[in-house]
């Protein structure tokens, strides 16, 4: 024997000789201590009062019980062997116990699978620790009678020198005792001694209260039973994660040590082997790049295989990359031929294994399998598959830090890989700000005599294209804004993306001249169409200019100025180019003030409605009204739309304005239609916003409010613009079509201006044409507008269409527009926008409107 295991072998008798001398000293204080039950104790069951076959039935429970529980010292530390064996030796004689003994055990065994030589092995020691307990048991009895507390005393020291010896012949017939089973043989050891004494007190009760015919009170024994089994549960679990926490760092420290990734792979082997009490070891890692080799090594009864390149056969490999695909490790049976891993188990001669993915960081790398080769072995428990997880996870590092061992040349590789990731957009792959940061300030050095010019550039409305189309087409969009910025650069400037929507360019020589080429050139790179997502589109882009002094003008303050200007350029009209001044920053900071004030006043829902009549001009009755938003804003006065308006589609405020609007306008109409006579079929007008017509929540709202004001949908007229429309013109038709399925009429705000596409007018399901007030202006005296709007009369009616006149403001111009063939009409003329209380005061006083009468 190895000196070394010889040594461990006599220090853990040695141990163990002891614990069990204390635990009798211990039994033999508890017997004392029930002295004072003397009187109550009566003399045991004379032997023979109970069939021997029902104490075998108890065996073979009890072998049922520990097979099943697999080992587990924290379940079969009370023992039931030792409850049933201190219950036999009162009720059979030797021979009837140890008849039952053995063929309950046996059947127990044989139901189990356990193998013939291992079962032998099993009855063999147990037959030997109930016979030196019944060779105490029956000395005590031949010295005095076994009767009272003697008899339990003598039943107690009898099956703890039973459980002595059932623990101590198998460690002396294999004395290979590895150094880390030391960490484990002495607990279990103590808890299985201390539980023999605890589980054979407690039977010896239950047997004494059925004698006495008491047995109600044996449910009195479930609380010192609970709390043995508490307790015991708690310091084996304990235990147990202590030493498995200690086996795997020692083995993880191991492989570190180890001299290379060869004898550190085998060292990673030996591991699990300890862990889950295994026969076999195998790993396969992933290859570092494409192909279809592993890196196979394996631990085995008959010997190691060190790491070596190996491909697997097809069904092999295909159960490898299956296996990896797998979320944790599983139990895998060799008996399943369904099973993917099937044929690689089989190969290996395993009966039964865990499979565990190796994930790093990077991904997976590998797959390890351990598993027994017997058949006997009880399947793996959860606590197996989570130890060995935990494993996994450190032997993944290891290869991943082995993987990590590359060439200079890699490692440059990657440096210059990464660096290039710190600096460019993902997205677009142009640089990022970082990068442009620093460019700018480069450009600023003093030493340079160039003046540098930095290009800042927004796409306007590109919210919008989100809202609409999604984010993922908004990328797609900007993938492709990014080539046309590249492609209207020259070499030396360097094009950037700035976050978002945001473009910049850095012109190190740029004069004036160059500067506004380059902007003109990025201007118009945009203006042609883009196909995203198969639909074509057109975006514009603002672009601001600013131009630094080397030594006067800081990186941060020239993209501050050329952001400033940028945003001049898009107050000024989108789709062109500024130049910065300083006294940019005041209108900036206005504009700045005006957004804060307008998000607080949407928050609040401080938006307000007013009502402009339309009337019919050949009853001059007010036949509707059009919704007109108004904001009261605190010591600016009553701002108009045009104030508003753009910078909340700009903002994406406008969704939210709208949706109020709306709901107040449809409130207040569907109000006035119950209220007085006669307007019970008045419809109200609301103007859409374009981001309001593409977007997706649009018709939810719309059958939201009229659900919620109870507006007859009939009476609502969305007014839309031929502008906003074409913006994105599948998205608004295909919501355009859902709001007329739901009875709601669409107007076609400001006919003439914008595209004015007659082929818009045969696609869109329009309504209502509304004729801009540009062409009733110059009536009746302009025989061009006169014969512009009599054309679009012409046109409407044809199709089947109304049509409005706006901005009729005295009374020629109503007669005019009644005598071009016109039904419709509103402006000044007829009325002024109302604030609700104005309008309900007039249609108080009168339900009619004279065409020659102004209601305000």
């Amino acid at each position: 024997m190895n000196p070394r295991k010889a040594q461990l072998l006599a220090a853990h008798l040695s141990g163990m000789i002891g614990r069990t001398v204390c635990a009798l000293t211990i039994a033999i204080v508890g017997g004392v201590a029930l002295v004072a039950l003397a009187p109550v104790v009566s003399n045991p069951v004379d032997p023979g009062a109970a069939p021997w076959w029902l104490i075998g039935v108890g065996f073979f429970l009890s072998e049922g019980f520990v097979l099943l529980a697999r080992g587990r010292v924290s379940v079969v530390a009370l023992s039931p062997h030792a409850a049933t064996l201190g219950v036999a030796l009162f009720l059979l004689d030797p021979g009837s116990l140890l008849v039952a003994q053995v063929a309950g055990m046996a059947v127990a065994l044989v139901i189990a699978g356990i193998g013939m030589r291992s079962g032998l092995i099993r009855l063999a020691v147990a037959a030997t620790s109930t016979a030196a307990a019944l060779a105490l048991f029956m000395a005590v009895g031949s010295v005095t009678e076994l009767s009272g507390l003697i008899g339990w005393v003598a039943a107690v020291v009898a099956v703890t020198v039973a459980t002595a010896v059932d623990i101590m012949l198998p460690r002396l017939w294999q004395p290979d005792i590895e150094s880390t089973e030391t960490e484990i043989v002495p607990h279990v050891t103590r808890l299985s001694l201390l539980g023999a004494i605890a589980s054979a007190c407690i039977a010896l009760v239950a047997l004494e209260l059925i004698r006495l015919d008491r047995p109600g009170q044996m449910l009195l024994l479930l609380l010192p039973f609970a709390s043995c089994a508490a307790a015991v549960w708690a310091t084996t679990s304990e235990h147990r994660r202590l030493v498995n926490l200690r086996l795997l760092a020692d083995a993880v420290r191991r492989a570190h040590e180890a001299p290379g990734r060869d004898a550190s792979i085998l060292e990673l082997l030996e591991a699990p082997l300890t862990l889950v009490d295994a026969d076999v070891a195998w790993i396969a890692l992933l290859p570092r790049t494409g192909g279809d080799e592993l890196q196979v090594a394996s631990t085995a009864p008959e010997g190691t295989s060190p790491l070596r390149a190996c491909r697997l056969q097809r069904d092999r490999a295909a159960g490898v990359h299956a296996e990896i695909e797998r979320d944790g490790a599983r139990e895998v049976s060799g008996d399943d031929t369904g099973d993917m891993l099937y044929t690689l188990i089989s190969d290996l001669g395993l009966k039964r294994a865990i499979s565990i993915p190796l994930c790093g960081e990077d991904g997976v790398n590998g797959l390890l399998i351990v598993g027994s080769r017997s058949r006997s072995t009880p399947g793996y428990r959860a606590e197996d598959l989570r130890l060995l997880e935990t494993f996994a996870g450190n032997a993944s590092v290891l290869v991943e830090n082995d993987r990590l061992e590359r060439s200079v040349t890699e490692l440059q590789v990657l440096k210059d890989e990464l660096r290039h990731q710190a600096y460019h957009d993902t997205l677009t792959a142009l640089p990022n700000r970082a990068l442009f940061s620093e460019s700018v300030t480069d450009a600023l050095d003093v030493n340079r005599s160039a003046t540098p010019a930095v290009l800042f550039l927004d796409l306007d409305d590109f919210k919008t294209i989100n809202d609409s189309l999604g984010h993922h087409a908004g990328d797609e969009l900007l993938v492709a804004v990014a080539g046309r910025v590249r492609g209207a650069v020259r070499i030396e400037d360097l094009p950037a993306r700035l976050g978002g929507d945001e473009f910049a360019v850095l012109a190190r020589d740029g004069g004036k001249e160059s500067a506004e080429l380059i902007a003109d050139r990025l201007v118009r790179a945009l203006e042609a169409p883009f196909m995203i997502a198969g639909r074509e589109m057109r975006v514009h882009a603002s672009v601001g200019i600013a131009y630094g002094k080397p030594g006067v003008t800081s990186a941060d303050e020239l993209l501050r100025n050329a952001d400033v200007a940028m945003y001049n350029a898009k107050h000024s009209g989108k789709g062109r180019h500024a130049t910065y001044e300083p006294e940019m920053h005041l209108r900036v900071r206005h504009r700045q003030e005006l957004v804060s004030a307008l998000t607080l006043a949407a928050e609040r829902n401080e938006i307000g409605v007013h009502y402009q009549p339309i009337v019919d001009l050949a009853s001059g009755k007010m036949v509707a009204v059009e919704a007109l938003a108004r904001w009261d804003r605190p010591s600016h006065g009553l701002l108009l739309p045009g104030t508003f308006i753009p910078v909340a589609e700009e903002t994406g405020l406008m969704l939210q304005i709208g949706r109020n609007v709306l709901r107040e306008a449809c409130s207040r109409v569907a109000s006035w239609q119950r209220t007085f006579p006669g307007m019970e079929n008045l419809r109200v007008n609301v103007n859409l916003a374009p981001s309001e017509i593409t977007g997706r929540q649009l018709v939810e709202n719309v059958v939201a409010i009229l659900e919620e004001t109870s507006l007859p949908a009939d009476t609502l007229v969305l007014e839309i613009t031929e502008s906003g429309v074409m913006e994105n013109p599948d998205e608004a038709l295909a919501t355009m079509n859902e709001l007329r399925s739901l009875g709601i009429s669409l107007a076609l705000d400001d006919f003439g201006t914008g595209h004015s596409s007659l082929a818009h007018l045969r696609m869109f399901p329009i309504d209502t044409l509304k004729i801009a007030r540009e062409f009733v202006a110059g009536l009746p005296e302009s025989p061009v507008d006169t014969a512009f709007f009599e054309t679009i009369v012409r046109l409407g009616g044809s199709l089947g269409l109304d049509v409005v006149a706006e901005g009729i403001e005295c009374a020629a111009q109503a007669s005019a527009v009644t005598s071009l063939g016109c039904g419709l009409a509103q402006g000044f003329h007829f009325g002024h926008p109302l604030a609700p209380l104005g309008l309900t005061y007039a249609l108080n006083s009168s339900r009619h409107v004279e065409p020659t009468l102004r209601v305000a």
